[in-house]
């Protein structure tokens, strides 16, 4: 079974604040070098890669070589792995960074705080549907897109929109540096906080655990803000499915800004759900073979079938019962990951409607490499399709029905989840 972990906070690495120049000439040119190595043999989209990415690490090597700081190596580090496109392919460090106490999130061009871990934030004004306007006196999408969004690894638009703008990434740095905030209430107050970055991470842990709701018309509503393994409780949704899901007569699924985990998780979920055989594509995986090296053959990708996933209704029909009610699943630019390989089953099985914005397009088992001195690489492993063969790795999965998500999912009724009730009923 595929295990896939996506830690959405290691994009987060990607910013950091070096005050110091350690790294020698030497180091850089073996962290780089390492890292292109690794991609040749490892990146499921290598051949699909336009450019020869060693000619690429011989044209930038001098450049990286004469960084006047390991900050600035950094940067032009994270634009190196970047150039693939890939948002599981990227070089991350061990560096202390943290972030300001929020949780934000992108709605059209504008970011709205969606919760605070903080007495002082609270204090000062700072509640759900705050605007968040400025970083440091610079508007916040300006800010987002030059210093931020650059050195997120993304395969889309949509995730490159959405995601740097929607998660810790955009206020992360190191800690002890400060960082000002700008936010405006609905009163149209202005509120100015300057954050030391001291926020120690359990304390501003969200609660990403499955959550049960029940909606006018008796559908249910099934919350999954992740697929971490340390969040997802098998034997309590299994309760929930019996106790809840089972007497409704509809169910939404909700999903959006789930950014992946262990996509055994979501099977599970699906298997639950499915009233029929699950059909699965073939996947593809590098495999270099050296004797065929040796013979002058171009390495090849390998590819394993996957077979058809039974759900729990046909292979344990004695102990769970079908859930044959109409299902809508909800979806966005911060679907991503494992999130997608549920969505993917979800449309596989055809079990119902898929209504949102497209995916954020990039799953693929990422490889984990010690490059040295405090730097590894994650590298995407594997290529997936849709079980009828259509691509949605660099695309993202469309929706059946498009909604673009207003502020109402932040101050008022979910417009997304209200079009959802509408298709149900």
């Amino acid at each position: 079974m595929k295990t896939k972990i996506l830690l959405s906070l290691v994009f987060a690495m990607t910013l950091q604040c070096f005050a110091k120049n350690d790294l020698q000439p030497y180091q850089k040119a073996a962290i780089a070098t390492r890292f292109a190595s690794e991609v040749k043999y490892n990146f499921a989209g290598y051949d699909k890669f336009a450019q020869n990415y060693d000619s690429i690490c011989r044209a930038i090597l001098p450049s990286l070589i004469a960084t006047q700081s390991d900050e600035e190596f950094n940067k032009k580090l994270q634009l190196f792995a970047g150039m693939l496109k890939d948002g599981h392919t990227c070089i991350v460090t061990n560096e202390d960074v943290t972030f300001a106490p929020i949780s934000q999130k992108r709605i059209g061009d504008r970011v709205f705080v969606t919760k605070v871990y903080s007495d002082e934030y609270t204090q000062k004004g700072v509640t759900r549907g705050t605007e968040l306007i400025a970083i440091d006196d610079i508007p916040v999408i300006e800010y987002g897109k030059k210093y931020v969004v650059p050195y997120v690894p993304s395969s889309t638009p949509q995730w490159s929109e959405t995601y740097p703008f929607s998660s810790v990434v955009l206020t992360l740095g190191g800690r002890g540096v400060p960082v000002k905030l700008t936010f405006r209430n609905a009163d149209g107050k202005t509120i100015d906080i300057t954050d030391s970055r001291q926020s120690p991470w359990s304390a501003v842990s969200p609660d990403l655990s499955v959550k049960f709701d029940s909606l006018p018309g008796n559908i249910g509503l099934l919350r999954i803000p992740s697929f971490m393994s340390d969040y997802f409780d098998p034997e309590a949704l299994a309760e929930i499915y019996k106790q809840k899901i089972l007497p409704t007569d509809g169910l939404i699924v909700d999903i959006r800004d789930n950014t992946g985990g262990n996509s055994s998780m979501g099977q599970f979920i699906m298997m639950l759900l499915a009233t029929d055989m699950i059909p699965q594509a073939s996947w593809e995986t590098p495999e270099y073979v050296a004797a065929f090296a040796s013979w002058g053959r171009k390495m090849q990708p390998r590819i394993e079938r996957n077979d058809s996933v039974p759900p729990y209704c046909l292979a344990l029909p004695n102990e769970i019962t079908k859930y044959d009610k109409p299902i809508v699943l909800l979806v966005n630019s911060s679907t991503f990951s494992a999130a997608e390989d549920f969505t993917v089953l979800f449309r596989n099985a055809g079990r119902g409607k898929i209504i949102g914005t497209p995916t954020g397009g990039s799953t693929g088992n990422p490889i984990s490499i010690d490059l040295g001195w405090g730097y590894s690489g994650r590298i995407c492993t594997r290529h997936e399709r849709l079980a009828d063969g259509t691509e949605f790795i660099g695309i993202g999965i469309q929706p059946d029905i498009v909604v673009e998500e207003t502020e109402s999912v932040i101050t008022g009724k979910d417009n997304v989840i209200e079009e959802a009730l509408k298709l149900l009923n």
